[in-house]
């Protein structure tokens, strides 16, 4: 049997592996009174309180046992080996749960965020506990504002190491560099929760940390060791008419075209040379490039285009001028 005192006050059938349907709010708000006294007598008048405030019935001691003999037949139902020993008795003037502190949620909660704050040193094992220890908490519960004054204080208290076990989380997980899983629930917490200025300060924290992550690179990535020579260029249009130019800038382009000329039939014959060593000396499984077989060997017209390509881009590379000199060539 496990009891549950975070977020909303319940019972887990472990046997069974479901939670215990209470029949009523009234019983929830008992439960929730005896287990905010766990393993002590709460008083008959305190659980009248509890149950229901300042409009107690005519006949609330009545009603109040009414109501512990039905909780104590559920629990006996849940427990069929504990029918001569319920959980639930009378013991004075009031009325006693008898809990272990293993069967609590609250008491496993406490133990987990302990052994992750003495791991300091090991974000990884901290985020793990920290998250197990997060993951004892049921959903909120929406009669939560109808709690009595006993158990009121108990989720209070509760509520608030819950907080500050999330900015432990946060903070390791921030550590890890793991920044999107915390971004969407720092800003729901920093708006809920204005007077808590760690949920702010992460929160700023994680924004600075996510514009400073640059871009991912665009295009398939190259692999290491591996020379290849360089790709095509796409001729450029034909059918583009090229700017006016002085008569000393068009000069200059036909010295550096006839340069480039010559580079590129440097280049070619270097390559081919290249090639026949490649083929003549290279071991089977060489990163150097082999272009000999009919599939890799460009035909003769794209030689031209490339070759025609790359000293068009030189050239305006080396151009005076605005921009990049990418654009329509001469």
């Amino acid at each position: 049997m496990q009891f549950r005192v975070l977020g909303a006050p319940g019972i887990y059938d472990e046997a069974r592996q479901r939670p215990v349907q209470l029949n009523s709010p009234k019983q929830r708000l008992l439960l929730g009174a005896l287990l905010a006294w766990r393993s002590s007598p709460v008083p008959t008048a305190a659980l009248i309180k509890e149950v229901w405030g300042d409009f107690a019935p005519d006949k609330a001691v009545n009603a109040l046992q009414a109501h512990v003999s039905r909780l104590r037949q559920l629990l006996i139902e849940s427990e069929p080996a504990r029918a001569k020993t319920p959980r639930l008795i009378a013991r004075g003037s009031g009325y006693l749960l008898d809990v272990r502190p293993e069967e609590l949620d609250c008491v496993r909660f406490r133990l987990l965020v302990t052994r992750a704050l003495r791991c300091a040193d090991d974000p990884d094992t901290a985020a793990r506990l920290l998250q197990r220890a997060m993951a004892l908490w049921s959903s909120p519960d929406p009669q939560a504002d109808s709690y009595g004054p006993l158990y009121a204080q108990v989720a209070a208290r509760f509520e608030e190491e819950r907080l500050r076990a999330l900015e432990h989380l946060y903070g390791v997980t921030i550590r890890l560099g793991r920044c999107e899983e915390v971004l969407a629930p720092l800003r729901e917490l920093a708006v809920a929760h204005p007077e808590r200025p760690v949920f702010r300060d992460q929160l700023a924290l994680v924004q600075r940390q996510l514009e400073r992550r640059p871009s991912s690179p665009s295009g398939p990535p190259r692999k290491a060791g591996v020379w290849t020579r360089p790709e095509p260029v796409a001729p450029r249009p034909t059918n583009v008419a090229p700017p006016m130019r002085d008569m000393a800038g068009t000069q200059e382009i036909d010295r550096l075209r006839q340069h480039v000329d010559r580079l590129t039939e440097e280049q070619e014959l270097l390559w081919a040379a290249l090639e026949k060593m490649t083929t003549l000396v290279a071991p089977e499984g060489s990163l150097l490039p082999h272009r000999r077989d009919a599939a890799s060997v460009p035909p003769l017209e794209d030689l031209g285009t490339l070759r025609y390509s790359s000293r068009d881009l030189l050239i305006r590379s080396m151009m005076p001028g605005p921009g990049p000199g990418l654009g329509p060539g001469t």
